[in-house]
């Protein structure tokens, strides 16, 4: 018996007690609902507005697209545009390349899981074909259904369709992009979006 093994069994035959492993750790229940996403977005950087009734939700996008635009070009991936109906926003073409995005100031997507905890909401690839489109915008627009909303990341992952998993990428976006590694100083838009809007509706 080496030194080592020596003391190790001094130090276990003086352990007063043996316990058995405590088991997984089960999280304690979070508080879900669109209040509690609306509020972990806000601390993210992020503004969440409505829920909307489906037949309202078109004139709500319309007045929060021009008003985050100022004029400049606007561009929907096709779900979202079928959920809002038609608007001051062009469909993104599914064969653009991704610089062909560079100068969009606002852009429109769906969501298809959101995690109240963490105000994270996620972005399939059927939803979002043209994967660039979010981060090269200077501003995003999300639309989510109230009922796809869920108490943590956990649940949302779990409520993710079959398909998810069949696509190239699924993306969890929470809040607009920021950084404070240069001299400690909050940047926001420094990797993407300078704001993130999430909009809910009830389908």
């Amino acid at each position: 018996m080496s030194e080592r093994d020596e003391i190790l069994a001094r130090v276990r035959s003086g352990a007063r007690r043996r316990a058995g492993h405590p088991g997984p750790h089960r999280p304690p229940p979070l508080a879900g609902g669109w209040s509690a996403l609306a509020a972990s977005l806000a601390h993210a950087g992020g503004e969440a507005h409505g829920p909307y009734p489906s037949h309202a939700l078109g004139p709500a996008l319309i007045e929060l697209v021009r008003s985050r635009a100022a004029g400049g070009r606007s561009v929907a991936e096709p779900s979202a545009a079928e959920l809002a109906g038609r608007g001051p926003w062009e469909i993104a073409p599914p064969d653009a390349v991704g610089h062909a995005f560079a100068d969009v100031a606002v852009a429109i997507a769906r969501g298809r899981a959101a995690a109240a905890d963490c105000g994270a909401v996620a972005l399939l690839e059927r939803d979002v074909p043209q994967r660039a489109l979010p981060f090269l915008c200077q501003r995003l627009v999300l639309l989510i259904d109230v009922a796809d909303v869920h108490a943590d990341l956990h649940a949302a992952w779990a409520a993710l369709p079959v398909a998810a998993w069949s696509g190239h990428h699924v993306t969890w976006i929470s809040g607009p992009s920021k950084t404070a590694d240069i001299e400690q100083t909050l940047v926001y838009g420094a990797h993407g979006p300078l704001s993130l809007d999430l909009v809910g509706v009830a389908i």
